[in-house]
């Protein structure tokens, strides 16, 4: 055993008798929770991991980027940039034990990576769970042995309603008349005709029942962003029961929320293979898969093709958020958390190209049913899951059933992703008072009022007008350039501030061996450049959001998005100058005080007294002992399992 090893061996000693002294000082009452096992954890993560994205999004770039072929850019991604960050933020929640705002304290320049976290956490908690509210009220109306959306003459319908395998030739005086008037549809026997309605006297376009069970029975979907409406009373009930779920399965702390999630997060894999299994026996089904899956390698050569294979896989996996930093820092200080890290990853990618399979052989059948090319029965995003996946479930037999062990999917993936946002967002208030808020009573009070507070906030997407405002927010506030530039600078912070190789000997002290050269040269190269490269070609194809072909957003609506991208990212440089500024001393004293990681004595590696560290000349920054600062506050909560 060479000398470093010791050193670490006599640390597993010393980080025993740590834990008996925090405990005694601080009481179980104010304990900061662990996991009770690691597998808690990677179903936890697996939860939070697989989203709404593998689901909706993942089948959609597949089909459209040379089906087999596109694993190609997204494996390489995963490999070059997605595993790594996803596993650098695990252990570094883990290595600093507290959730994101104080995490960053080990790059203390950029901690507006933390407050740039919290924000966007907070935006995604407030729009992410109104697709769990919508898949509420969509497992609720499915308890009946007719779907809604599968007739016409119903009290949401106009006159343009038809449903697939009718025929309508039907004319009106006034294109933009819209009435309840449903007689017509009486007849099996019409025909369709698709000509625009460019005047009076012309024939009306015809509009699926699925799309007018959607936007007028559903969402009673307003004109624009700036005609809000009112509530839709049905979507705000959903929304609230949604709300008490998400406390109920988070209220108590990680080790109740790591045995609900053994439910949670298991569900979904058994109704997909429900689902899936039940797909490929219909009738088309294998034109589906071959369409999703067969490779067409041509498509390589476009540029497009990868940036979506590394966006994707980016995405996906949640990183840029504070979600996995937070589920990491519940970790024991010795968890192998590489080994999770890339499990927890394999299962993801895995659920995406399963999902996959199960969504495209229902679609075959879609496609076979209605006589028509798959390409036309294919959406991406809510579409496929509120419109394309209802449409085909009323082809199949036992229709109901169908619809309601789908959205029952839909909600636990979503359940999952919000408790993991929740989460994040309330552990670094946590952090802060930890002998207030890690009483359990008191725990139970601050979940609970920071989950009415954001009921209240989310009644806004719930309006008529509120489908606008959600898609404002996807758009601006928490995916895209935003998640981009935070996961570069997340690279940037432990690659090159904190250094690749300093962090390698952080990951040994914990996990117990030393890495090999994988995720360091990943760090500081292939992840940052891949994801840069990302980053300019989105901002260079940047296109303003638009809602349809009918309806563009406002420019002071465009500037409102702007604004909730900018409140997000601009806290890293924000808050690094206003360090600067603060700092005493000189300004490459302000640079070196700042770059250098505030720890505690436990997370100090062995090996570092003997290296010659370019700030060790600044002996008032650190210990004696120590050539990193070193933070050892008695009232800390925190303790090392």
């Amino acid at each position: 055993m060479n000398s470093c090893s010791k050193e670490i061996s006599k640390f597993d000693l010393e980080t025993d008798s740590l834990e008996e002294t925090d405990s005694e000082r601080h009481g179980a009452k104010t304990r900061r929770q662990t996991w009770a096992s690691q597998i808690d954890f990677i179903m936890t993560s697996v939860g939070c991991a697989v989203g709404l994205g593998n689901i909706w999004r993942f089948p959609y770039l597949c089909y459209k980027n040379g089906g087999g072929a596109f694993f190609i850019p997204y494996f390489l991604s995963f490999i070059l940039a997605a595993a790594p960050t996803y596993i650098m933020e695990i252990s570094l929640g883990q290595y600093m034990s507290a959730g994101v705002v104080h995490a960053w304290k080990a790059v203390p320049i950029f901690q507006g990576l933390g407050f740039a976290s919290q924000i966007i956490t907070l935006y995604s908690n407030i729009y992410y769970i109104v697709v769990v509210a919508w898949a509420l009220y969509y497992i609720a109306v499915s308890f009946t042995a007719n779907l809604p959306w599968a007739s016409c003459g119903n009290p949401w319908n106009t006159e343009r309603c038809f449903v697939t395998g009718m025929t309508l030739n039907h004319t009106v005086t006034d294109c933009e008349t819209v009435t309840n008037n449903s007689s017509v549809f009486n007849s099996s026997s019409v025909m369709i005709n698709t000509t625009e309605c460019t005047s009076p006297g012309s024939t009306f376009p015809p509009v699926d029942a699925v799309v007018e069970y959607w936007e007028r029975g559903v969402l009673q979907i307003s004109r624009g962003l700036e005609e809000p409406g009112r509530v839709v009373p049905g979507l705000a009930v959903a929304l609230l029961v949604a709300w008490v779920l998400v406390y109920l399965c988070i209220f108590r702390g990680v080790r109740w929320t790591g045995k609900i999630v053994y439910f949670t997060a298991i569900v979904p894999y058994v109704l997909l293979t429900v689902i899936f299994i039940r797909g490929v026996t219909l009738e088309g089904a294998a034109n589906g898969l071959v369409f999703y899956l067969r490779p067409d390698f041509s498509r390589l050569l476009d540029a497009q093709v990868w940036i979506d294979g590394g966006t994707q896989v980016i995405y996906s996996i949640g990183v840029g958020q504070g979600f996995m930093i937070t589920l990491g820092s519940y970790n024991k200080f010795k968890t192998n958390c590489v080994r999770n890290g890339l499990i927890i990853m394999v299962i993801n990618s895995f659920t995406s190209v399963f999902g996959g399979l199960a969504v495209f052989a229902i679609l075959g059948f879609m496609a076979h049913e209605t006589q028509q090319p798959i390409d036309k029965v294919v959406d991406t995003g809510p579409g496929l899951v509120f419109l394309a996946y209802p449409k085909a479930v009323t082809q199949m037999p036992l229709s109901p059933l169908w619809s309601v062990l789908f959205f029952m999917t839909i909600l636990f993936v979503g359940l999952d992703s919000e408790f993991a946002g929740v989460e994040a967002f309330l552990t670094p208030f946590m952090d802060r008072y930890p002998k207030i808020l890690y009483k359990p009573r008191n725990r139970m009070i601050f979940v609970g009022v920071y989950c009415i507070f954001c009921f209240l906030i989310g009644l806004s997407m719930v309006t008529q007008g509120g489908v606008y405002l959600f898609r404002l927010i996807d758009y601006y506030c928490a995916s895209g350039l935003v998640l981009l530039a935070m996961v570069f600078f997340e690279t940037l912070a432990i690659g090159w501030v904190y250094g690749a190789s300093r962090y390698y000997d952080s990951l040994e002290m914990m996990i117990g061996y030393r890495c090999g050269p994988w995720m360091r040269i990943a760090w500081q190269f292939t992840a940052p450049l891949v994801i840069n490269g990302i980053f300019w070609f989105q901002l260079s194809t940047y296109k303003p959001l638009t809602f349809s072909d009918d309806y563009q957003y406002a420019p002071w609506a465009t500037a409102l998005g702007v604004f909730f991208t900018l409140s997000s990212i601009s806290c890293v440089p924000a808050v690094a100058v206003y360090l600067l500024i603060k700092s005493p001393g000189s300004l490459r004293e302000r640079w070196q005080a700042l770059t250098t990681p505030e720890l505690k004595k436990h997370q100090l590696f062995p090996g570092w007294e003997n290296t010659n560290y370019k700030w060790s000349q600044y002996p008032h920054h650190h210990g004696r002992q120590n050539l990193m600062s070193s933070i050892d506050k008695t009232d800390s909560a925190e303790i090392i399992e």
